[in-house]
């Protein structure tokens, strides 16, 4: 081989190798600054010394990096090398019933908040929120675990799965999945419990759990209802002493009980309604938000908001004791008219559109999460295993958010295509490597040297010349 060509082939590879920071290396400062080695957990199951609780979260963790979908496909790929585990061991992992989720999820999750808040710069413009939201977590198998069928508002039909119910948190800038809860229906029909024959559900998987057990609470929470878990979930932020000046929520939220609840937490809410028959104090007299838009129109308080392109009422009512501020919107004069209401009566309605807007984002975190995070994809029949991957995939997503705050990267798909990008050079390197293992074994065989010691000289010589001498000096 000509020197000048050797030389070259080294550089390139030399250079491959020392290439400029990826979306990889981002990432995985940001996991190693979490410390996720130092993550507690409350489980007392004993667990083979080999392996850490923490090596195999880490591990479940980093799957996206490597293209892993599943927890199947873990032994095809080179991360399974680190861990030195099988499947087996990953599947515990998951099923167990005495590791609390919640809290494993509360710990990342106020670190990489209090992260944010020393490195990062807020957006002083935008406020901090809290985002209440529930989604279809479709299923495929019957047999799953306290599965059943939902009514997906998306669809308009039901679907087999669990409903979702999560809390996120606005920080000016960035979106962070905080808690979640999973609830199944009991549907209208008796004769079909959970939208399921007697028979489907006689046969589903079915677990004990004990008494207390973080799996049974999850369990327990399974029959509860959605606005009940969403006050839960707004004081377990409070007390984990997470700031936030508002609580963002749709109408199907929208209740006496989570208006006090937001109040006492000392925020606002921000919220649509339904122009249904529920009755505000207004002008001294209980009257529904239809009969106080007839009496906005008979006194001509509609105007036109240029910048918003909205038809716009507004009106100042007390609900259930509470101080309101209604907006009656519309976007063209036979348009139907929508309700948005805040408990800050100061706010005007371009400011509480603009806050409002930001609910949007945990549509985003729905849709990035099960695209690239397989969010809903986990299809065993252990409820324990549903509320895990469930939590990985949060996880997941509130980490890479991070590294995207702080990086180049304008979208967390942009983010994900580059770590993919990385994961598949890290696989050509690693068969490149293989094939140069091969070679020296054969220029060994050629030159009559032990391999090993071969490769120990090479390894230890400065750069590709003497390497190149060196093969030389041994052929000679």
């Amino acid at each position: 081989m000509p020197q000048d060509k050797s030389n070259k082939v080294f550089s390139e590879i030399n250079e491959f190798f020392s290439s400029q920071e990826k979306a990889v290396s981002k990432t995985m400062m940001v996991i190693k600054a979490l410390k996720i080695s130092r993550i507690k957990f409350e489980s007392k199951n004993n667990w083979p010394e080999r392996y850490s609780r923490q090596d195999i979260l880490l591990t479940l963790l980093l799957m996206p990096l490597f293209s892993i979908k599943n927890v199947s496909r873990y032994t095809q790929n080179t991360i399974q090398e680190y861990l030195h585990a099988g499947k087996d061991v990953l599947y515990r992992f998951k099923n167990d019933s005495s590791i609390s989720w919640r809290k494993i999820t509360a710990q990342i999750s106020r670190r990489i908040i209090r992260r944010i808040e020393k490195t990062g710069t807020p957006d002083l413009e935008m406020p901090r929120c809290l985002i209440v939201d529930d989604t279809d977590l479709r299923k495929t198998g019957k047999g799953i675990e306290n599965v059943s069928r939902i009514w997906s508002h998306v669809a308009h039909t039901s679907v087999l799965g669990f409903k979702g119910l999560f809390l996120g948190y606005w920080d000016s800038k960035t979106f962070l999945g905080l808690d979640f809860s999973l609830h199944k229906e009991k549907g209208k029909n008796q004769k079909y419990p959970n939208g399921l024959s007697k028979k489907v559900n006689r046969r589903q998987y079915k677990k004990k759990r004990k008494d207390q057990s973080p799996g049974q609470q999850r369990e327990l929470e399974l029959h509860s209802d959605k606005i009940s878990s969403a006050i839960a979930m707004i004081r377990r932020a409070v007390a984990s002493k997470i700031s936030f000046e508002y609580v963002l929520m749709d109408s199907w939220f929208v209740c006496e009980t989570m208006i006090l609840c937001v109040v006492e937490a000392g925020a606002h809410m921000i919220g649509m309604c339904k122009m249904g028959k529920s009755k505000y104090a207004y002008n001294q007299k209980q009257r529904s938000a239809k009969q106080i838009l007839d009496s906005l129109k008979k006194n001509w308080n509609i105007r036109w908001d240029k910048q918003l392109h909205l038809y716009v009422a507004e009106a100042r009512v007390t609900y259930k004791g509470v101080p309101l501020k209604l907006f009656f919107c519309r976007n063209s004069k036979r348009g139907k008219w929508y309700l948005l209401a805040t408990t800050n009566t100061r706010l005007g309605i371009r400011k509480a559109y603009q806050t409002y807007s930001i609910r949007w984002s945990i549509e985003v975190f729905f849709k990035e999460t099960k695209q690239y995070f397989q969010l809903a994809k986990c299809q065993s029949r252990d409820f324990d295993a549903q509320v895990a991957d469930t939590s990985i995939s949060m996880i997941q997503y509130n980490i890479f958010s991070l590294a995207k705050r702080f990086s180049k990267y304008e979208t967390l798909g942009d983010l994900f295509g580059d770590t993919k990008q990385f994961v598949m050079e890290l696989t050509v390197c690693k068969r490149l490597w293989g094939f140069f293992l091969e070679f020296i074994h054969l220029l060994a065989l050629i030159v009559d040297v032990d391999p090993d010691d071969l490769i120990e000289r090479i390894m230890a010589e400065d750069n590709e010349n003497k390497f190149v001498k060196l093969i030389q000096l041994n052929a000679a």
